[in-house]
């Protein structure tokens, strides 16, 4: 899932690489620059005078990447919501219209060249000082490539694509001075045409990247966002999935469906969860949003109605409720069990009167159920640390329970633990895919009865069934 190979840096820590990578790359063109724009107008090889101005559009668009970053760092506020990620991409976007303006001012020195006439003058020193400029570019393309690369920058692939542009032109510039040399003075205009074709076509790839991510273009596959959000527990179905932005900073919305029983509350956090992985789990997702809607149903069936609306009158009630049975008698109408969940801050007598409030309530809805037998649950405020299984004396035991009901190598995992004096114990245990679900669960209920029957001190026991794999 994630999109390269070394992991994102943070934001700030991010820009001040991009920043440092560009400083040197300004100091590297500054320096190619003054020796080829020197040497061509000492000499007048036309090719040269293209090199150097093509080499000083470099040195510019360092600059326009330096102020770009510098705005592009800052962070969101309420003028810009989403951030100055975009300073970036229009920083690139001014390097590649800078290439074409590039490009202009060497097609116009060749038809002067043709119009007017002139011609050339090199010697060795010439020579040797375009030889020198190669291994230069070579250098800063290799570097800013892989810093670009590395920091997911926009700014530094779009330099040192045009960068790249250097080594094609110094090489062909080599070629005319040679050229030259012996005596070809054709060979510098058509070699400072070829290079102004290969400006204009890496300045009209850089524009058309940049202008990709202006006109909010897909950033995020649909497909890998897809996958992560359905990962999450609870989720139903993904659809409506956008993404907006940069590479290196994408915004995601997508809508995802829940069951229409569902509390707000879980369905919110379903949401955070969603937008947690999303961000946690693709590198260039800086913030996700999701919308949650109910799955429909044609015709709901009477026990998730009557579910549903009693979960809704215990949420209404700050309540937390579990473990929700429904039995039906024929003769009485509808009998309901439920866990309600209460702070271990209330005392008995606050309970049982909000247990009868509810109670009171579901009958007032739901005329048809004549009994409802609720348990009373503490729940604790606050987390409680949990102790190492490797000082409990009774693993032996619970083992010697297990065999009893099912052969030890249908058990998966066992995690034993302690929360104050509470021991805990939760059980995976494996079973034949094609086991009729009554049966697996009459076998999980004897095992627990079994263990806490014959181990006393075990508080609370899970049992947990999972297909075998096939």
């Amino acid at each position: 899932m994630k999109q390269e190979e070394t992991q994102p840096l943070e934001t700030e820590e991010r820009y001040a690489s991009v920043q440092k990578v560009l400083v040197w790359v300004l100091v590297a063109n500054l320096a190619v620059t003054l020796i080829k724009i020197t040497v061509g107008l000492v000499t007048g090889v036309l090719a040269v005078v293209a090199d150097g101005f093509h080499s000083l559009v470099d040195s510019s668009s360092n600059l326009i990447g330096l102020a770009a970053i510098r705005l592009a760092r800052r962070p969101a506020d309420d003028r810009h919501p989403y951030g100055y990620q975009r300073f970036e991409t229009l920083g690139a976007l001014s390097i590649g219209v800078l290439m074409l303006i590039a490009a202009w001012e060497i097609a116009r020195a060749i038809i002067e060249r043709f119009t007017q006439g002139g011609t050339p003058e090199i010697n060795l020193i010439t020579i040797g000082l375009v030889l020198l400029t190669f291994p230069v570019n070579l250098t800063v393309v290799i570097l800013e490539k892989r810093a670009g690369r590395r920091l997911h920058s926009e700014i530094l692939l779009a330099d040192a694509r045009h960068t790249q542009t250097d080594l094609y032109v110094t090489g062909s510039v080599m070629l005319s001075v040679i050229g030259i040399w012996f005596g070809v003075t054709w060979l510098d205009q058509v070699v400072a045409a070829v290079v102004v074709l290969l400006i204009v076509r890496s300045a009209f790839e850089i524009l058309r990247d940049t202008s990709r991510w202006l006109a909010d273009s897909v950033v995020v596959d649909s497909e890998a966002i897809a996958d992560v959000a359905n990962s999450v527990p609870g989720v139903v179905f993904v659809h409506r999935i956008r993404s907006r932005g940069t590479p290196d900073a994408a915004f995601v919305d997508l809508h995802v469906k829940v069951s229409p029983g569902m509390s707000t509350s879980r369905a919110h956090a379903i949401a955070s969860e969603v937008e947690r992985r999303l961000v946690k789990e693709i590198d260039q997702v800086r913030e996700a949003l999701v919308h949650i809607e109910p799955v429909k149903k044609e015709q709901p069936s009477l026990w998730d109605r009557m579910a549903e609306d009693i979960r809704r009158l215990a949420e209404g009630m700050g309540l937390g409720m579990h473990d929700l049975h429904i039995h039906t008698d024929f003769d009485a109408g509808y009998v309901v069990e439920v866990h309600l969940e209460f702070s271990d801050q209330v005392d008995l007598q606050q309970a049982h009167a909000l247990a009868e409030q509810f109670e009171q309530e579901v009958k007032r809805n739901w005329t048809d159920i004549k009994q409802i037998i609720t348990h009373l649950e503490p729940i604790p405020q606050k987390l409680l640390g949990l102790e190492s299984s490797a000082s409990i004396p009774v693993e032996a035991q619970i083992r010697e329970v297990i065999g009893k009901y099912i052969d030890l190598a249908n058990v998966r995992s066992k995690q034993l633990y302690q929360t104050g004096d509470h021991l805990h114990l939760n059980l995976v245990l494996v079973l034949p895919g094609k086991v009729p679900l009554t049966e697996a669960h009459e076998l999980a209920e004897e095992i627990e009865l079994g263990l806490r029957s014959q181990i006393p001190s075990l508080s609370h026991v899970i049992v947990h069934l999972e297909p075998e794999p096939e």
